[in-house]
């Protein structure tokens, strides 16, 4: 009985170990946005920022070792079918558009979403953007969705702690 129980008490442990390495935590929060960091699960790091208001998501990524950063939006009234192609338009204030190809998708809830990504050359203009303005706007050109506009009321605060979590990826 004791070999079994050995053996139990290493799988138990190893499963914990695995499970730790693929975790993030909130850096920081102010309003609805947060900032996190840590690992994937494929044992790469990661930092990002968040919100989730009225069923709408939008989040930002960045990968150590990419050479892009990912955005992923989303929601519950959305309806958008696994791979298929949207442009996408974002506006900060008066700021140029950033302009994109969208891949839909869907999340482990089930919500359907839209992923693209931007240059990580073009990071520290997108975060000083995105930091600055006080609204995002969101357009799906050719689609028959509503342009989506996400307040950035705290992305000062989010945007300083994410700044912090990407200059120690690799």
């Amino acid at each position: 009985m004791r070999p079994c129980f050995f053996i139990l008490t290493i799988l138990v442990l190893s499963l914990s170990v695995c499970g730790a390495q693929a975790a993030t935590r909130t850096l920081a929060r102010s309003g609805t946005w947060e900032a996190f960091g840590g690992i994937t699960t494929r044992g790469a790091g990661v930092c990002g920022m968040s919100q989730e208001v009225n069923k709408r998501y939008f989040g930002l990524k960045l990968f150590a070792g990419d050479s892009t950063f990912t955005i992923q939006v989303g929601g519950k009234i959305w309806q958008i079918e696994n791979g298929k192609k949207q442009s996408v338009v974002m506006v900060l204030d008066g700021n140029r558009p950033w302009r994109a190809m969208a891949t839909g998708m869907h999340f482990s809830d089930g919500d359907a979403g839209l992923e693209f990504t931007i240059n990580r050359d073009e990071l520290a203009e997108f975060n000083r953007q995105f930091r600055d303005a006080g609204q995002l706007r969101l357009q799906l050109p050719g689609s028959t969705s509503a342009d989506w506009v996400v307040d950035l009321t705290g992305t000062s605060a989010v945007s300083d702690a994410f700044g912090r979590c990407t200059r120690g990826l690799n």
